[in-house]
């Protein structure tokens, strides 16, 4: 093995990992590894630097054939190489707590792992920004909707920040929606505290709850949730039970480029119970016309959804 060891056992300090890693790679051990990584802020650093000073005696070993003499020289490039491989270890920790940020477009969700072991599933037009240090895990949820599968982490709280609110959770699963002035979440396991701002009294949101917290109101609501419907749009679908068109179109908009809204008042307050697929227009107009006689029809840069019988909607 060239000097490399088999272990046997669940490596458990940073030089076992990498030993193993380097001895024989797999799947699994890289699922051991990610774990690990997440236990402690610290299992990063000590890895990054088990790294470096590799790759330092590795170039060391390439450009000296034979053991040199300790003159003053070869002192002098031993003291350069270890100040260049601290600041590369400076700038590994550095890029691993750095801020960042990830964004979908409209009709676009995407997958994110966290340095932690967290996964954050995007919804469409959605932006967050990662912050991760060794006493916080930070996330702000600049638009949109987003899925959190938190890793446990007693040490370090998951926050996630909006304007309107705060949900806090250390390790659990939940949903997290900021719509305009509204900032819902949706708890599908685990606890999650929802509150106006972190020193402001809050609620505790069990699994199958939602809170409600709207803009300017420091007491966020809570009642039972619906995750067949709150978590739809995770199968891309829209699940919708008896809900006004208008909200139904808003939803639906949201993964379109072109906005799509009722034609009239009257319209928008028509009750619809539906499973969509999101972004299929064929199947929303279909849905309209054959359970409501209603159509689109493109005006400027929206859509309408009209009376189907004529060229337009006379209440518009």
């Amino acid at each position: 093995m060239s000097g490399w060891f088999v272990i046997r056992r669940r490596p458990r300090s940073a030089e076992e990992w990498f030993a193993a890693r380097r001895a024989r790679p797999s799947s699994r051990l890289d699922r051991g590894f990610t774990a690990w990584l997440s236990e402690d802020a610290s299992h990063a650093e000590s890895y990054a630097l088990c790294e470096v000073l590799w790759e330092a005696s590795q170039d060391a070993a390439r450009r000296e054939v034979a053991p040199p003499r300790a003159t003053t020289r070869t002192i002098g490039r031993l003291v350069l190489a270890g100040g260049i491989a601290s600041l590369m270890v400076a700038a590994i920790v550095f890029w691993a707590f750095a801020p960042q940020t990830w964004t979908t477009l409209a009709g676009e969700q995407r997958t994110v792992l966290l340095s932690d072991g967290s996964w954050v599933t995007l919804n469409t037009r959605t932006r967050i920004e990662v912050r991760l240090s060794r006493h916080a895990r930070d996330i702000e949820l600049r638009e949109g909707e987003a899925f959190f599968e938190v890793a446990k982490d007693s040490a370090r709280p998951f926050t996630v920040h909006t304007r309107v609110g705060i949900a806090q959770a250390v390790g659990t699963q939940f949903n997290a929606y900021l719509d305009e002035d509204r900032f819902h979440v949706t708890t599908a396991k685990g606890t999650v505290l929802v509150r106006a701002n972190p020193s402001g009294a809050g609620v505790l949101v069990n699994a199958g709850a939602q809170a409600e917290l709207r803009s300017g109101d420091p007491h966020p609501t809570l009642a039972p949730a619906n995750l067949t419907s709150v978590l739809g749009w995770r199968a891309q679908r829209i699940d919708v039970d008896n809900a006004p068109l208008a909200a139904v179109l808003k939803d639906f908009s949201r993964y379109t480029p072109t906005r799509i809204r009722e034609g009239s008042p009257d319209i928008g307050t028509l009750r619809v119970s539906a499973v969509l697929r999101v972004g299929d227009m064929a199947a929303l107009e279909t849905t309209l016309k054959g359970a409501y006689g209603l159509r689109l029809e493109r005006r400027g840069g929206e859509i309408l959804v009209v009376r189907g019988d004529g060229p337009g909607d006379p209440h518009s």
